[in-house]
């Protein structure tokens, strides 16, 4: 036999040995105390594994829990995200699309002003607020008030060449929200434009400079009592000549009237002083610049200006109320160094075709001002008013001298402005927006204003 056939059944015997010793030792019975240490030491093998098995589902949760958030968050980035999308502070706050052809400009004007009114002989008025008579006894009045809070947004739509302006007002007196500008305007050609809506009646230049770039705290006198303080916003359509490289530019308008925003399109509303609601109107104003740019002749200061400038303009309004009729005209001539001097003059006047007679109203109007540094500035203002006809207080001829200083923090953005008014011959009539009461004698005003603009 080889040692191969012998080991065979060598480890037969062994293994049944070991089997023998073996269930020797299986048939003891282990003790009570045996068993329930088992029984304690399963117990804790199996919460250790059921407390493995929660942690692993557990962070298997959170993993993809996250995993959800970031890609539902990397979506939400990529929707939001626009190609060269922009938004900043350029002379306004402004939000451009990439191409352009998008653009949002919110803005914000608060003028915040203190008064103080001395009247020689104030007028006495009845229960219509018509004047009666005027007082012996001199009065001073002076407080503080919002004079204007502005807001409102322009910019372009779908194309540079669609641009808007809409444009609200806070009431002086604290009163509710009322619409000023509201234009859509669409550049056709490289020459013309059309625009619709509602605007500042644009024929004379004082009126249509925004109230934030005036260099006195207010307009003047002469303004209000004939030019556009009267005619203030229409509402209609408007042809618009404005080549981009010529010293020519010029608008035709027809709207429903003088004054007459924020009403339906009824005939009859709104109105002036003058004559009542209108029927229709027609407005117009060319200008021609011998010199400078564009941009300077938007104020009445030489600050920041790059070269002179120097512009020619004239305009005119014609409204027709049933049979009355009323042509209001001006010309006018604005000139500006490249830093310093800055010099305005206009001749302002209306004919009222009104039964039953008619009358030619008119005035002229000077304005200087000085620059000496990019701080600050002093101007002066004088403007004469003659009415055709005896007014409330029994004079035709007013006469008004304003003198200041502008301080500019940054430039029309953030400027104080104090000046004082003279009337020689009082005012016919209340113009509370400049600080002016009706009287018949000497009449001063002092105003103190902080301007900010966003």
């Amino acid at each position: 036999m080889t040692k191969k056939s012998m080991t065979l059944p060598a480890m037969v015997a062994g293994a049944l040995g070991v089997g023998a010793a073996g269930s020797v030792a299986w048939g003891a019975e282990p003790t009570t105390d045996e068993l329930r240490q088992q029984i304690e030491q399963l117990r804790a093998k199996v919460q250790q594994l059921e407390t493995n098995q929660q942690q692993a589902l557990n962070s298997k949760d959170v993993d993809a829990t996250v995993e959800r958030v970031l890609r539902d968050a990397e979506k939400r980035s990529q929707l939001m995200q626009l190609e060269g999308f922009t938004a900043g502070y350029d002379n306004g706050f402004k939000i451009r699309s990439a191409d352009g052809n998008f653009l949002i400009n919110p803005y914000f004007q608060f003028q915040f002003r203190n008064v103080t009114n001395f009247t020689d002989s104030p007028a006495v008025f009845d229960s219509d607020d018509d004047v009666i008579g005027f007082s012996d006894d001199e009065k001073i009045q002076n407080g503080f008030e919002v004079r204007r809070m502005k807001f409102g947004f322009r910019g372009n739509a779908f194309t540079p060449d669609l641009t808007y302006n809409f444009k609200w007002e806070t009431a002086e007196n604290g009163g509710g929200v009322t619409l000023e500008d509201a234009t859509v305007q669409y550049q056709f050609s490289d020459n013309m434009a059309v625009r619709a809506g509602q605007w500042k009646d644009d024929w004379t230049h004082e009126e249509t400079t925004s109230s934030s770039r005036q260099l006195a705290a207010d307009r003047s006198l002469l303004n209000e009592l004939l030019g556009g303080g009267i005619t203030d916003y229409v509402q209609g359509v408007m042809l618009v000549y404005n080549p981009p490289d010529s010293g020519w530019r010029a608008n035709l308008g027809y709207h429903d009237g003088a004054n007459t925003d924020n009403t339906d399109w009824q005939e009859n509303g709104g109105g002036t002083s003058v004559t009542g609601g209108p029927n229709f109107g027609v407005s117009g104003r060319v200008e021609y610049k011998v010199m400078g740019d564009w941009k300077s002749y938007d104020d009445f200061t030489s600050l920041h200006n790059k070269d002179a400038l120097l512009v020619v303009g004239a305009g005119v309004d014609f409204t027709q109320a049933g049979d009355d009729n009323i042509w209001f005209h001006t010309v006018d001539v604005q000139w500006e160094s490249s830093g310093g001097l800055s010099l305005y003059g206009a001749y302002v006047a209306n004919w009222a075709d009104i039964e039953p007679d008619d009358s030619y109203n008119w005035g002229a109007l000077g304005q200087v001002g000085y620059l000496f540094n990019e701080s600050t500035e002093v101007f002066g203002r004088v403007d004469f008013t003659k009415f055709d006809f005896d007014t409330a207080t029994g004079d035709d001829n007013f006469w008004e001298a304003t003198v200041g200083v502008n301080y500019y923090w940054y430039a029309h953005a953030a400027k104080f402005t104090l000046d004082l008014t003279w009337l020689f011959d009082g005012s016919p009539t209340n113009v509370t927006g400049i600080g002016v009461l009706a009287s018949d004698d000497d009449e001063f005003v002092l105003r103190a204003q902080f301007q900010l603009l966003l």
